[in-house]
């Protein structure tokens, strides 16, 4: 029997549970994400997809970051689904699509980069030459924009 459930290490304490189903919808559709504390300073999340070609694609990603801390990702073999993965909801069709997730993600980043571009209020200047061409094909002198 393959396994489809991944084990993911040294989560930061600040990721929320949307983050880790988002990071990894793309290795597979996933069934059920559950988040349990690990250590004063990391917790570790179990991330069951519906087939086993999610779980394994998922550990190919170990060593990656999700919100800026290097994640270990192993597989789950002795894990077993709380009562609460079977949810009606979920089982008559409530589950969301990897993109409808993505989208989601996407969004959430999208947010937090437009938080960051008002708080810290960047601002680009830039500078560039445009040649100006005259009639019958010459081009003249360079005009600064």
């Amino acid at each position: 029997m393959s396994v489809t459930t991944v084990k993911v290490s040294n989560v930061s304490l600040s990721t929320p549970e949307g983050h880790v189903e988002g990071y990894f919808s793309f290795s597979g559709e996933i069934e059920y994400v559950e988040m349990r504390s690990g250590d004063e300073s990391s917790k570790i999340a179990y991330v069951t997809f519906k087939d086993y070609q999610g779980a394994d694609n998922a550990l190919l990603l170990s060593d990656a970051k999700i919100d800026g801390q290097s994640v270990v990702i192993t597989a789950a073999t002795d894990y077993e689904l709380p009562p609460a993965a079977s949810d009606p909801q979920e089982s008559a069709g409530g589950s969301r699509s990897a993109f409808e997730k993505a989208v989601g993600v996407l969004k959430h980043t999208a947010k937090k980069t437009k938080d960051f571009g008002m708080k810290h209020r960047p601002e680009f200047t830039f500078d560039a030459k445009v040649p100006i061409f005259g009639g019958k094909g010459n081009v003249g002198v360079e005009k600064r924009v």
